[in-house]
């Protein structure tokens, strides 16, 4: 299960609500998130494009909740990602991928950091890529 391993809270992490409750299959994973016009936490890119990495858990799970979006840090135990590849988040489901090449303009993929090894993800959100 994913989890945040490391993170520097005065430049890389904010908080806001989230819009709706998270499924119980969600906890635990890491989402590309977005806001709505509410300034609200959605999956995928909202109103705002995908803005941050959010890794739901049963303290930060429903509607109104208020949880950390992270833009900078390093995320272990993933699984299902590649060694040595950029990331990417979609747009419309804030699923995580590394693709073997850049996904095709217009698919609303977001590249979201790197990583090091298949369950190791360093999270660069805003940073030159």
């Amino acid at each position: 299960m994913p989890r945040i391993d490391k993170t520097e809270s005065a430049v890389g992490v904010v908080r806001a609500d989230l819009a709706a409750d998270w499924a119980t299959g969600d906890l635990g994973g890491i989402f590309g998130v977005g806001l709505d016009t509410t300034g609200r936490i959605v999956k995928g890119a909202g109103n705002t494009g995908v803005v941050a990495i959010v890794n739901p858990n049963p303290r930060a799970r429903f509607q109104g909740d208020r949880a950390d979006m992270f833009k900078l840090g390093d995320v272990v135990d993933c699984v299902g990602l590649t060694a040595g590849r950029r990331a990417y988040a979609s747009g419309t489901t804030g699923v995580i991928t590394t693709p073997a090449s850049a996904p095709a303009a217009g698919s609303g993929a977001v590249p979201i950091g790197y990583t090091i090894e298949a369950d190791h993800l360093v999270i660069q959100i805003g940073a030159a890529l």
